[in-house]
């Protein structure tokens, strides 16, 4: 029931983005989460994820819980639209337009720059940083120990026509106040279930 009530949150989350954002720079259409776990030992990545395929509306969506066991991981985030055949892949467009676009780790599982937690089984730290040396967060360095509780990944797109931009409080400002207390939009919000053994 808990993971059900996670996907339908996600699900009206995901669908509500093509409504959003200006006409200059509108916000990206997102059916589908996908989190890449790479053991930075090496190994088989691990993949989880959060797919709506139709949209808003019609089936439910479908999400994985994301089991790790403990270790270093390089987690990689891809965001696709599965509406557009073929499925378009909206990483790209985060990643060329990184300046507007700020992927967040929050949740009782996360400890990390944008968390207010001060445990957690994974610990995130941003491997990836956008033309002005701030995180973009398409690639992570995660540490898990073992634990369990919910990841919650947000895509927020601050376009110039919405300030305040992405800046060097941004990440405080999200640890002290949550996610709507920075500029811009939501794109995607999902949570994972986690679990590390």
């Amino acid at each position: 029931m808990k993971t059900m009530s996670f996907a339908i949150v996600g699900a009206l989350c995901l669908a509500a983005c093509g409504d959003e954002g200006g006409a200059e720079n509108p916000n990206e259409v997102i059916t589908t989460v996908i989190l890449n776990f790479a053991p930075s030992g090496g190994g088989a990545t691990k993949t989880f994820t959060f797919n709506d395929p139709d949209g808003d509306g019609g089936s439910a969506p479908t999400i994985d819980p994301v089991n790790l066991t403990a270790g270093m991981y390089t987690l990689t985030v891809q965001f696709q639209n599965r509406l557009e055949d073929p499925a378009e892949e909206i990483t790209d467009e985060v990643r060329d337009e990184s300046v507007n676009h700020l992927v967040l780790f929050t949740g009782t599982a996360v400890v990390g720059p944008a968390s207010s937690n001060a445990t957690g089984p994974l610990t995130q730290n941003y491997a990836d940083m956008d033309a002005n040396n701030l995180p973009i967060g398409l690639s992570n360095n995660i540490s898990a120990a073992a634990g369990t509780g919910t990841l919650t990944v947000t895509l927020r797109h601050m376009p110039p026509e919405e300030p305040p931009q992405k800046a060097s409080d941004t990440l405080t400002m999200v640890k002290t106040g949550g996610v709507d207390s920075i500029g811009g939009t939501t794109d995607a919000q999902v949570n994972f279930d986690v679990t590390v053994q």
